[in-house]
């Protein structure tokens, strides 16, 4: 073998040499950088289970000194971020405080200036000299004359100056003012009282009509033949008038004069005068439905009947059972009666409408009750 051949052999072998080396280098390295891996995440996993401690332990912590009173601080900390709680939260019992603070000086403040307006003798003075009579109503205070509402004072959530003050306006609403005393009170009254009183006397001549009209005879006979009546109803700030009423005490209309506006009204019918409205009493009949409730019950029954005593279907089951059914019913004073016969004309029942109730029952030939007839 020459000397170049056992050179170059020489060199392959160190070449192979330090290629395993630089192998078993490499194989150890790995080794060493994942088993650091491995302890940093071990590391980390400890720090967050003690930070997650540190924040129990420190919730604790506020929460005793919270039941001590004592004040409760706030750490920062470079693993968790900060929640702020929202303000409303901290200003909540606040809010309550302030709420109940407020809802009493309400409370004194509308029974200080009802006592003013209701009891001063300054007011009452006022009111006797323009023949007012006066009525608290929660926070209104109502001045009227004769039943007839003249003013309405509501007393205001708030004070201005410590003072209590009302809106005061007329019973149509046409004038208002913010009063505070009887001699606010006193010139409001004076600059308001004359048309009131003048609009009052105006409509006075149709509330007389009204009441005429309530107790003449010939309107009560014709309600008395349609099973209705008439009675005063309870008069309001802005209306007067009756109501009109079936016997079963359901309201049929009401004949309403109106304060405000002078108008008539009959229901829903709007009426130019009183003697329109005269016009229209006579004839509710046909301006209405005037029946009662269980009437309308009974007259949809009877229609009932008489649709299914005439139904093909059903005189060919009663034929199967040897009988006929009479097509049309017998009017008596408190029911109507379909007859049922056989086929010599045997009355062997009846099928019986109560007027009153709207029921139905089948009675057997001797008038006895068989069943109560429901429809289900």
């Amino acid at each position: 073998m020459s000397k170049s051949q056992v050179r170059s052999r020489v060199l392959i072998i160190l070449l192979t040499c330090c290629l395993m080396g630089l192998l078993v280098f490499n194989i150890v390295t790995l080794k060493a950088v994942n088993k650091l891996s491995a302890s940093a995440k071990e590391t980390a996993a400890a720090v967050g289970s003690l930070d997650y401690t540190l924040q129990n332990m420190g919730e604790d912590l506020s929460d005793a000194r919270n039941v001590l009173g004592l004040k409760i601080n706030s750490y920062g900390s470079d693993l968790a971020q900060e929640t702020p709680e929202a303000p409303a939260d901290d200003y909540a019992g606040y809010y309550s405080a302030l709420d109940q603070l407020m809802s009493e000086f309400s409370e004194s403040m509308l029974k200080k200036g009802c006592s003013y307006f209701m009891e001063s003798k300054g007011c009452l003075d006022l009111y006797r000299s323009y023949n007012l009579t006066p009525v608290q109503k929660g926070r209104d205070i109502l001045l009227s004359t004769a039943g007839k509402l003249f003013y309405r004072l509501s007393i205001l959530p708030y004070t201005t100056g410590g003072n209590v003050q009302f809106d005061a306006e007329t019973f149509d609403k046409v004038s208002t003012a913010r009063i505070s005393t009887d001699k606010e009170l006193a010139s409001f009254i004076q600059a308001n009282n004359v048309r009131i009183q003048t609009h009052y006397a105006q409509l006075e001549p149709v509330a007389k009509k009204l009441d005429q009209y309530s107790r003449n005879q010939q309107l009560l006979s014709y309600l008395a033949g349609q099973k209705l009546y008439i009675k005063k109803r309870a008069d309001e700030a802005a209306q007067t008038g009756y109501d009109i009423r079936r016997n079963d005490g359901s309201l049929l209309c009401s004949m309403v004069l109106d304060l405000v506006e002078g108008n008539i009204t009959l229901g829903n019918i709007k009426c130019s005068s009183p003697d329109e409205l005269w016009e229209d009493l006579l004839k509710l009949h046909t301006l209405f439905d005037i029946r009662t409730v269980s009437e309308k019950k009974t007259e949809s029954k009877l229609e009932e009947l008489s649709a299914m005593v005439k139904d093909p279907a059903f005189t060919a089951f009663l034929e199967t059972k040897g009988c006929t059914i009479a097509q049309t019913p017998e009017d008596k004073e408190e029911s109507y009666d379909f007859a049922i016969t056989d086929r010599g004309g045997f009355v062997i029942g009846t099928l019986s409408l109560e007027k009153d109730t709207g029921e139905v029952y089948l009675f057997d030939s001797e008038n006895v009750v068989v069943s109560s007839v429901k429809k289900n």
